[in-house]
């Protein structure tokens, strides 16, 4: 906490009126930041999805579970775990990468647009992407899956 002079103090409150400069090193008019890491994952999350040779993200029985459950179209943070401080975030994502692409240059762009947009969108640095592969399906497979998938969703809303 800044130090006030008790001096200044006195002359700012003089005839009731607040002169807030004299106070404005204190600690509880301080301005703050705060971003959540789940804005950070749905940053990253729309990020990867654009990374040709990535079908989808895979998250855990909890996330489908809570995206069955949810109103959004598409819960964006699925696959997506964040660890962050004030500055700096490492990020572990967990892809279905698709057939006959290459994991190492998928990787590498995974990072490259995770990185620029967490940046750009929260001024905070990416210090870590961590990928990890779950599964591997051609196009074609996943559309299958999907389409599979839908339907089981619709028969239990009946």
């Amino acid at each position: 906490m800044a130090n006030i002079n008790e001096n200044e103090v006195k002359v700012a409150e003089t005839n009731n009126n607040v002169d807030y400069r004299a106070y404005e090193n204190a600690s509880e008019f301080e301005s703050k930041l705060t971003i959540e890491d789940k804005v950070i994952a749905k940053v990253a999350g729309i990020a990867v999805r654009t990374v040709d040779g990535v079908l989808d993200l895979k998250g855990t029985f909890m996330d489908s579970t809570r995206g069955f459950f949810s109103s959004d179209d598409k819960n964006y943070t699925v696959g997506i775990t964040v660890e962050s401080g004030e500055t700096e975030a490492k990020i572990d994502v967990d892809i279905i990468l698709e057939y006959g692409k290459n994991a190492r240059e998928v990787f590498e762009e995974i990072k490259k647009v995770v990185k620029e947009n967490v940046k750009a969108t929260t001024g905070i640095d990416v210090v870590a992407v961590n990928v990890n592969v779950e599964d591997l399906l051609t196009k074609q497979e996943y559309q299958k899956n999907q389409k599979d998938n839908e339907a089981e969703n619709n028969q239990a809303n009946y």
